[in-house]
């Protein structure tokens, strides 16, 4: 494990400390949990989704208007 310290805004220690006192856990293992839940909430890097990101840029196409049709195609 490595040591750090970082610093954090008056109202997210407020939050941190106040979980504490519901969770019983320390703040640094509050932090350690909310970084673990937001690498398990990472999308699979593999999903054919991710071929699409970057495909347009902002020439007015209707892709984001529209973007279920260009997803799953026209409704039967």
């Amino acid at each position: 494990m490595h040591r750090t310290q970082i610093q954090l805004e008056e109202r997210q220690y407020r939050y941190l400390s106040a979980r504490t006192g519901k969770t019983g856990k320390s703040l640094s293992a509050q932090i350690r949990e909310m970084i673990e839940e937001q690498m398990q909430a990472r999308p699979d890097p593999n999903d054919p989704l991710w071929d699409m990101v970057g495909m347009e840029e902002g020439d007015d196409a209707p892709v984001a208007r529209e973007h279920d049709k260009y997803l799953y195609g026209e409704p039967r």
